[in-house]
């Protein structure tokens, strides 16, 4: 006879065939099976789309809040470029989290993917927009601040796929 983990016997997960299925205990979102069959990296490309739409929906309802508070300003025009670096890098960092969570493995590798997709979307959705406004930041400070929205969606993915460990001088009561 085995001895659980824990007080009590944990079931094992079943498909609704009533068949076993080969689930790993830290990854509830992926079947074993899917990331074996199609590799980690294409499991990660489709995740990502996720994590690229929340970026696009978390920078829809950022910049509807930056409106309000840049327009309730004496000057709105001045607060334009520090707002929108701002909702640069927060949706970054909320698409890379996205992307860490359905994951569950390879926190840098999600970063990464899921930066790239966001600054391939916004290189694309520039190319619609070029002569409507210009950039108040040069060539090279541009590309620091795509290198920065890459870095903050591989934070937001560290910070997705960070699991607290119990301390183990902690003495709980009952057992």
């Amino acid at each position: 006879m085995q001895r659980s983990q824990g007080r009590y016997p944990t079931p094992k997960p079943k498909s609704a065939s009533g068949a076993l299925t080969r689930r790993r205990a830290s990854l509830p979102g992926l079947r074993a099976s899917e990331v074996e069959d199609q590799g980690l990296f294409v499991t990660v490309i489709k995740k990502a789309l996720f994590g690229l739409a929340g970026f696009i929906l978390s920078g829809l309802i950022l910049v509807t809040f930056a409106c309000f508070i840049a327009y309730s300003s004496a000057d709105p025009g001045s607060l334009i470029t520090p707002i929108a670096t701002a909702i640069l890098l927060i949706s970054s960092f909320i698409g890379g989290f996205i992307t860490a969570k359905l994951v569950h493995e390879s926190p840098l590798l999600c970063g990464i993917v899921c930066g790239a997709m966001c600054t391939v979307s916004m290189l694309i959705l520039s190319l619609c927009f070029t002569g409507a406004q210009s950039s108040h930041y040069t060539f090279f400070q541009g590309l620091l601040l795509h290198a920065f929205a890459i870095l903050f969606s591989i934070l937001g993915a560290y910070a997705g796929n960070f699991k607290r460990k119990p301390n183990p001088r902690k003495r709980r009561f009952g057992n």
